[in-house]
């Protein structure tokens, strides 16, 4: 019994400290699918400090005068750099099934300038740290929430109703939904759609209130269904179902069987749930 009991902590201990699903570029630039976060960072080298006139560096390039000026300088740099690589990074996020967030910008140019509004407008928070005459720093934007990209990038929400499937059936509500994607080698998106194996889709941003999808993120991806944040997002009693598949261009949405779609959608209450995106995707490391 006792060692059943260590084996559980153990288990919960691994699930709980689970790391957030991340994507990297070439350049280290992140996109945590599970916090929901792109950050970046760069090392500057410090530039020299040469206070003497004489000095034939004096007033030369990468010199300051004070450690004072050489260290405004050095985080100055590390901004511009940082601003770079985090517009690179945002705009080579699948958007959805058919566009990175670049291609979606070219088809709207609303989204364009509403992006390059936010870029512009410094929503990043940094974090800098002096390592001998190194500058490490870090820049970080936040996809959901108010000053989030998410807010900042225009979507047509809540059009269409949740289907409603008419097979008889008895009628369970749930707080969630969790599709297992583990399996497949499915691509993340900022607005992946879950469709069924008939083809009709059951989670689109056409389903959902514009509201939710902000303040809570449309999707989360994570590597398993414990740990913090789970229940915030899909509650006490989520649906879990085994996904078929991917589909779409990118492969970013996800097919799962119409039997178990019926199943979550019996209730009015289920269906409610969906258009406040709780709805959850397992994916592996």
């Amino acid at each position: 019994m006792k060692r059943i009991y260590l084996l559980l902590v153990l288990f919960f201990s691994v699930s709980l400290g689970s790391k957030p699903i991340q994507d990297k570029d070439i350049y280290s630039s992140v996109v945590n699918w599970t916090d929901l976060l792109v950050s970046s960072s760069v090392k500057e080298t410090i530039p020299k400090i040469v206070f003497d006139e004489e000095d034939p560096e004096f007033s030369g390039k990468n010199t300051a005068t004070s450690q004072g000026k050489a260290h405004s300088l050095a985080r100055k740099n590390a901004k511009e750099k940082l601003k770079v690589r985090l517009s690179q990074r945002l705009e080579s996020i699948f958007f959805n099934a058919d566009y990175t967030v670049y291609e979606y910008t070219q088809v709207n140019p609303q989204v364009r300038l509403r992006l390059n509004s936010y870029i512009g407008s410094e929503k990043e928070e940094y974090d800098f740290q002096f390592v001998k005459n190194v500058l490490e720093a870090k820049a970080s934007l936040p996809l959901k929430g108010k000053e989030g990209i998410l807010s900042h990038i225009p979507v047509e929400y809540g059009t269409e109703s949740v289907p409603e499937f008419s097979e008889e059936l008895v009628p369970v509500e749930f707080s969630g939904l969790v599709v297992d994607a583990r399996h497949l080698k499915l691509k993340k998106a900022l607005y992946p759609k879950i469709q069924t194996d008939r083809g009709l889709d059951i989670y689109s941003p056409l389903y959902v209130k514009e509201a939710y999808a902000i303040e809570t993120g449309y999707i989360v991806y994570k590597e398993d269904q414990l740990g913090k944040g789970v229940e915030a997002k899909v509650g006490k009693n989520p649906y879990f179902v085994l996904a078929l598949g991917t589909a779409g261009k990118n492969q970013t949405d996800l097919v799962i069987p119409t039997d178990e779609a019926a199943k979550f959608l019996s209730h009015p209450e289920s269906r409610k749930n969906l258009t406040r995106c709780r709805v959850l995707i397992l994916v592996s490391q």
